[in-house]
């Protein structure tokens, strides 16, 4: 079909004498126009996202040469092949841009893009990322995509971490003061975590909150194994492509005879142990904790599948028919995994650890009766930023 489109469209500009100066905007014209046709709700943001993406074009390059004829566009950047040959980067993502490219292969790409588009396959498996807290992820057809609903669940953790801040070194789960290790401090002087993210997928709560909080240990499960290769790729690149510029930087730094910055130091030294678990929920836990040393956790956090089996078929045709089921079904009335969370994740908290999970928008009442059943303190729900319920936390004591 995306050759069938690229033809159709080439016919339609010969009919009109620019079958080799036609512009983004003939492009825009041609597109547009289907993408609504198929439901596609933004499209014109879709739209432009993708043309973007295809010709390698920032949205100020894009914007200023809509109106310009593409093969025009392309001679320019061949002349300025020095300042267009390098990496762009979108994000934390380095997507690559050549000069030396014919213009014909973009011209592929989009018409490629443009049928999946048609086809209602997700913006954000087209594109291979999206954004989520700031941070760009990976994603594909393994991983639900990340989306700003559940932001809200990264940012009530970050708003209580920020509130213990002030309790200085005092221990948070009696109150008394505690002497901390070197070990197990962060740069703030507050005791480093033990997170839990269960149902990680792309691992974008688990890594977004061990980029913002001072963690010892990180460690995202999943039931997929082709979920959590997912996640190990946005670790690495979020951590250890990171990492290793800074390493070049103390490198450069200590050759240059500069004082090298205790702050920098100090931050790469404090960077958490992540670890990876292939597990049914909490079935392969225990043997891996000891394993790993690690004694019980902090934080627990889950965006679980909680949709209702049968309303997954009635859902959004880019969720039902493109994104991982295993990630969207929650049983018979959607509440199967918050009644294991809650029955089974007391074992692998620290007393005062806490619990957050991420819920559909009328499961406020029922997943706050769950976890005050099993002895759950200070349950309560909270909302996202359209003010729909969408978090439920509460302390294990």
């Amino acid at each position: 079909m995306g050759n069938s489109l690229k033809e159709e469209f080439l016919r339609s500009q010969d009919e009109k004498g620019r079958s080799t100066t036609f512009s983004f905007l003939d492009l825009e014209k041609y597109a547009l126009p289907l993408l609504k046709e198929a439901g596609v709700e933004e499209a014109e943001l879709d739209l432009r996202l993708l043309l973007q993406e295809a010709f390698s074009l920032d949205t100020k390059g894009y914007l200023l040469g809509k109106r310009e004829a593409v093969f025009t566009l392309y001679r320019k950047r061949a002349e300025e092949k020095p300042a267009l040959s390098s990496s762009r980067v979108t994000g934390d993502l380095a997507l690559s841009s050549s000069a030396d490219e014919e213009p014909d292969s973009a011209l592929n790409r989009f018409f490629s893009f443009l049928e999946k588009r048609l086809h209602r396959i997700p913006l954000s498996q087209i594109l291979g990322r999206q954004e989520f807290f700031g941070l760009s992820f990976l994603v594909n057809e393994n991983v639900l995509s990340p989306r700003q609903d559940t932001e809200c669940i990264v940012e009530r953790i970050l708003e209580e971490e920020e509130k213990w801040k002030s309790l200085g070194e005092q221990d948070k789960r009696s109150g008394k003061k505690k002497e901390l290790t070197d070990e197990s401090v962060g740069i703030a002087g507050c005791e480093a975590l033990s997170i839990l993210d269960l149902c990680t997928g792309s691992g974008c709560i688990g890594l977004t909150l061990a980029k913002n909080l001072h963690c010892k240990t990180v460690l995202l499960l999943d039931k997929s194994n082709k979920a959590l290769e997912v996640a190990k790729e946005n670790y690495r690149r979020l951590f250890l492509e990171q990492e290793s510029a800074k390493e070049e930087w103390q490198c450069s730094v200590l050759s240059s005879g500069r004082e090298p910055d205790p702050n920098r130091i100090r931050e790469q030294v404090l960077n958490p142990s992540v670890h990876f678990l292939e597990s049914d929920l909490f079935d392969a836990l225990p043997s891996f904790m000891e394993e790993k040393g690690i004694s019980a956790f902090d934080i627990l956090v889950s965006n679980p599948p909680y949709i209702r089996r049968d309303v997954i078929e009635t859902l959004d045709a880019e969720v039902a028919l493109h994104e991982p089921v295993l990630a969207l079904d929650g049983g018979e009335d959607g509440l199967d995994f918050y009644r294991r969370i809650a029955k089974e994740g007391k074992r692998f908290l620290f007393p005062g650890g806490r619990v957050y999970v991420e819920i559909g928008y009328d499961q406020g009442t029922s997943v706050k009766d769950i976890f005050q059943k099993e002895g759950y303190f200070d349950v309560e729900v909270f909302q996202d930023y359209e003010g729909r319920d969408r978090g439920v936390r509460g302390t294990f004591l």
